[in-house]
């Protein structure tokens, strides 16, 4: 369980950069992207980030998300 719970802070820590720039252009962006997932039964758990949450709602992983946002940061089409 400790590996588990230091993995998601490493993810969590590679995430809250690409956060904080959403944040940059609208403070409000990541709590209506969490009330969103709320209001469709996605609920972060108490180890989960958001970024998680995200992704188990698409039905992807967190690495797989993680490649598509970089893909579209890149101006590459996304399947």
């Amino acid at each position: 369980m400790k590996t588990i719970a230091r993995r998601l802070r490493r993810l969590e820590e590679r995430w809250r950069p690409a956060i904080r720039s959403a944040c940059a252009y609208d403070p409000s962006a990541t709590d209506r992207l969490r009330n969103t997932l709320a209001a469709a039964g996605f609920v972060v758990g108490p180890v989960e980030s958001l970024a998680e949450v995200w992704a188990r709602a698409m039905g992807i992983t967190s690495i797989e998300l993680r490649a598509l946002l970089e893909r579209r940061a890149a101006g590459l089409p996304v399947e």
